[in-house]
C-alpha cells in the first residue's frame, strides 16, 4: 500500500512538472505573440517569465519593446523605460540609441 502511494504522488510531482513552463519557455512564447503582433498576450508571457526569473534580462527587454507598442495605459502599472533599464543593468547590451528612441535618457 505504501509503495502505491509513493508512486501515485511521484507520479503525480512529475506531471506537474511537466506542464510547468520555464521562464524561458515564456519568453519564446511572447517572442512568438509579438511576431503576430500580438502585443498584449506577448507582453503577459514576458512577465509570467520575469516572475519566474527575476534576473532574466532578455525578457525584460523583450517586455519593454512590447510595452511601448501597446495602446497608452494597457498596463499602467508598468513602463516601458524602467524594463529597457532593468535589462540594462542586467547585462543585456541595450545601446543608448535604443533608449534616446523610446525618450528612455
Amino acid at each position: 500500500m505504501k509503495k502505491i502511494i509513493f508512486f501515485t504522488g511521484l507520479i503525480l510531482l512529475l506531471s506537474i512538472g511537466a506542464l510547468a513552463q520555464s521562464a524561458a519557455e515564456w519568453n519564446k512564447q511572447g517572442v512568438a505573440h509579438a511576431n503576430k503582433y500580438e502585443y498584449k498576450q506577448a507582453y503577459e508571457c514576458f512577465t509570467k517569465a520575469i516572475e519566474l526569473k527575476a534576473d532574466f534580462a532578455e525578457a525584460y527587454y523583450n517586455r519593454a519593446t512590447v510595452w511601448f507598442e501597446l495602446p497608452a495605459n494597457a498596463f499602467p502599472n508598468r513602463d516601458g523605460c524602467d524594463d529597457l533599464k532593468k535589462a540594462k543593468s542586467l547585462g543585456f547590451k541595450v545601446k543608448d540609441d535604443v533608449l534616446k528612441k523610446f525618450g528612455c535618457l
